[in-house]
């Protein structure tokens, strides 16, 4: 009867633990903050930019860093919500081609055809709106 109810108390915890969700460092390194929508499970390669100051990945969920990795010859598309202006541009190297700041509905694709780790941000959110490609 001993053993039955230690095994109750350690799935308890562990239930517990579960919930309580994860605050350690994402698989990039980057804290798994920011004020993302769902949980993801969209297509990979999809980013939503905003309507808050965030990138959200419609693969996983993932915000500020928004986080996807794509094959190579893969494309990402952003696709704007909100009424906040925002941006795509690449940081550091290598590069890709930047979007213009937008509004409300408008869309930028880029194909990525090496491969290799890209950053972006918003070029007037800065460092508080970011995100990665990684391209395998």
């Amino acid at each position: 009867m001993r053993s039955r109810g230690t095994a109750i108390g350690m799935l308890t915890l562990v239930a517990l633990g579960a919930c309580s969700g994860y605050g350690g460092m994402g698989a990039y390194g980057g804290s798994g903050s920011g004020g993302g929508g769902g949980a993801g499970g969209g297509a990979v390669g999809s980013v939503t930019v905003g309507p808050g100051i965030q990138f959200v990945s419609g693969h996983n969920g993932s915000t500020n860093a928004a986080v996807d990795t794509i094959p190579v010859g893969g494309t990402v598309t952003w696709s704007w919500t909100g009424t906040l202006p925002h941006s795509v541009q690449a940081v550091g190297s290598p590069s890709f081609g930047s979007s213009s700041t937008m509004t409300g509905s408008g869309m930028h694709a880029v194909t990525f055809t090496a491969p290799g780790t890209y950053q972006y941000d918003c070029a007037v959110h800065g460092t508080a709106m970011t995100g990665t490609i990684v391209v395998r």
